[in-house]
């Protein structure tokens, strides 16, 4: 009897102790899953905290490279554009030069210098336009204006292979033609002018009415002792489209009118005008170019070897 209360006792003992033990390991695994929680969810963060560093630097890195790309890329196009604008001037500077150089003796067939007065205006713009559709050079006999518009024309006539020359500051025959004294000061205020705008002097002129003009109160022998004293050159004209007469001609008539002439001389020189009004003149260039072509002309700007067409010639005044 007393040998089973001792089992007994002993079973419940037993059972106790192994109790015990799961508590004690209950709370041993809750204490440590407590110690590594904290331990876990900072190593979790610092590889989050990594990785978001990691795509941060790589997202700096792709701004920094998008960035030098784009200034590159701007700088390429400025490059370019730079190397652009330096060819447009190299052309124009070059054109211009083969124009200059070209000796007009040496050229066979019939010579054709398209010449403009008066400008420059709106119609100078859309004349430049024509002539550059169709490559053709011309000359453009110019006032004094000194507007944006204008200084704009002059320099664009210049870069553009034409021949800039001098018609007269004011274009006021009374003043210009009162003396010999307000000529020279006339035309030299229109040399100091253009030079400031493109950096060279021309020497060529045209005077308003022509050499032949009867309105000069001045003999016009003594200018021309002027100019040729002073190294101009003068041009008058032998072909005319009629836009300065003051008959109301039509555009076709305008056109006959300089084909005509042209058919009857080796060397033209056309007078027409570009000042405001003249919009038939402008209307009336195309059909012209288009017929001087078909007659395989030369159309040429002036230059220091094209032979003057001149009513008093200069090297009959002494």
């Amino acid at each position: 009897m007393s040998e089973k209360r001792d089992t007994s006792a002993q079973k419940v003992q037993e059972e106790r102790r192994k109790r015990v033990k799961r508590i004690k390991n209950i709370i041993i695994t809750i204490v440590i899953v407590c110690l590594l929680t904290p331990s876990i969810c900072c190593v979790t963060l610092w590889i989050k905290v990594a990785k978001m560093e990691r795509q941060l630097n790589e997202i700096e890195r792709l701004q920094e490279d998008t960035s030098e790309k784009t200034e590159s890329d701007e700088n390429t196009v400025e490059a370019l554009q730079e190397k652009k604008n330096d060819k447009v001037e190299d052309v124009a500077s070059s054109e211009k030069d083969v124009q200059e150089e070209l000796d007009h003796s040496k050229i066979k067939g019939k010579k054709v210098y398209l010449t403009f007065d008066d400008g420059p205006s709106k119609n100078t713009e859309k004349i430049l336009d024509i002539l550059k559709q169709y490559e053709i050079k011309a000359t453009f006999f110019v006032i004094g204006k000194t507007d944006d518009f204008s200084q704009k024309m002059y320099k664009r006539i210049y870069e553009e292979g034409h021949t800039l020359a001098m018609h007269s500051y004011t274009h006021q025959y009374k003043t210009i033609y009162r003396s010999l004294k307000e000529y020279e000061k006339d035309i030299t205020e229109l040399s100091d002018l253009l030079y400031n705008i493109t950096g060279e002097r021309t020497k060529f002129i045209r005077f308003p009415g022509g050499s032949s003009n009867e309105v000069s109160n001045v003999d016009m022998k003594e200018i021309i002792r002027y100019t040729n004293r002073e190294g101009y050159i003068y041009f008058d004209w032998n072909v005319i489209n009629g836009d300065a007469t003051g008959q109301k001609l039509t555009v076709k008539e305008m056109v006959n009118n300089v084909i005509s002439g042209v058919d009857s001389y080796d060397t033209s020189i056309v007078l027409m005008h570009d000042c405001e009004g003249k919009e038939l003149t402008v209307k009336s260039l195309p059909k012209i170019i288009k017929k001087l072509q078909k007659m395989e002309t030369n159309i040429l700007p002036i230059n220091s070897t094209t032979t003057p067409i001149q009513h008093v010639k200069a090297e009959s005044v002494k």
